[in-house]
């Protein structure tokens, strides 16, 4: 396992998990979430992404984003390349973050829940904030209520909204970045 070092390696590992995660056809979500990310999160130390790599080669990544306080963190994004699913890279992946770190998921489906409870997430809460979303925690992590965790550093997505809409500019280097960053990431599987 290693962290992906700040460059264009790491953003090129954002723009596959966001394109993975919510799909190639999602609209602007994972273009949000890729500028939150490289733009704000990453830069400001809030995030880590990490993968499991067989020596220069990535078979899986992971976005890890910190609470405030530095207790724990969330993992965000997981992604594995089309090429390499199936292999168990994802699995391994999450099994050595879960054993390092007091960490917390956030699911909206019941297999993603039996998923993650396969790697030791074995408290889970309901979210008030949306239907049927849970929130599992794993056992290095010392939360036994929702209340009990603390905030995880988050961006404000109505203000990229705002920002792509006001600088064209800007949302066109978005744009661009995220587009050529999934067309190289190939290159580090």
């Amino acid at each position: 396992m290693i962290e992906v070092e700040a460059g264009q390696r790491r953003d090129d590992c954002v723009a596959m998990m966001c394109a993975e995660v919510y799909g190639h056809d999602a609209g602007l979500a994972p273009l949000i979430t890729y500028a939150a990310a490289v733009g704000a999160l990453l830069p400001n130390l809030a995030a880590r992404v990490v993968a499991l790599a067989e020596g220069d080669r990535l078979r899986s990544v992971a976005m890890l984003v910190l609470e405030e306080q530095g207790k724990g963190l969330a993992l965000a994004l997981l992604a594995t390349p089309r090429p390499l699913r199936g292999r168990g890279h994802g699995r391994e992946l999450v099994e050595r973050l879960a054993a390092s770190a007091a960490m917390r998921v956030t699911v909206d489906e019941p297999r993603r829940e039996a998923f993650f409870a396969t790697f030791g997430f074995t408290r889970w809460f309901d979210d008030p904030a949306a239907k049927g979303r849970r929130v599992g925690v794993n056992a290095r992590s010392q939360a036994g209520s929702l209340d009990q965790l603390d905030s995880l550093v988050e961006i404000d997505e109505a203000a990229i909204i705002r920002t792509f809409k006001n600088d064209p500019v800007r949302f066109d280097r978005y744009k661009h970045d995220f587009v050529d960053g999934l067309a190289r990431f190939p290159d580090y599987c």
